[in-house]
């Protein structure tokens, strides 16, 4: 990755977490790894823990975020969560994987935060 897609990444990343956090949500974690998975935010929608993958995007001309977040992507981010309610002792708790796609706009970041966008894959 480059400096720049580094830091577009980044921005977007805050973007999301503070969209979140407008919406109601506790952030409990963010950028958190598990071996060579991570997941890019971890949050409490109410009793519910809420993993979340951000796709941040230069312009419209590469495809959408929403769309990069593949079978492979997906169950890198299960494995995470699962490491992650295991060493939280939150095995009981119930979760939900969200995708936040942010893109430039006229008037600002444009967010859409798509609510259960996956579910675990087989």
């Amino acid at each position: 990755m480059t400096r720049a897609s580094n830091q577009l990444g980044s921005k977007g990343e805050q973007v999301a977490v503070d969209w979140l956090r407008r919406s109601g949500m506790k952030i409990v974690a963010r950028n958190w790894r598990f071996g060579r998975n991570e997941i890019d935010a971890v949050a409490l929608d109410e009793d519910v823990v809420v993993f979340v993958e951000v796709k941040t995007r230069s312009g419209r001309s590469h495809g959408g975020a929403l769309g990069a977040v593949g079978i492979a992507k997906q169950r890198a981010i299960v494995r995470a969560a699962r490491g992650f309610l295991s060493l939280r002792r939150w095995l009981d708790r119930r979760c939900r994987f969200d995708v936040v796609a942010v893109t430039p706009g006229a008037d600002g970041p444009e967010v859409q935060h798509v609510k259960g966008a996956f579910d675990v894959p087989d």
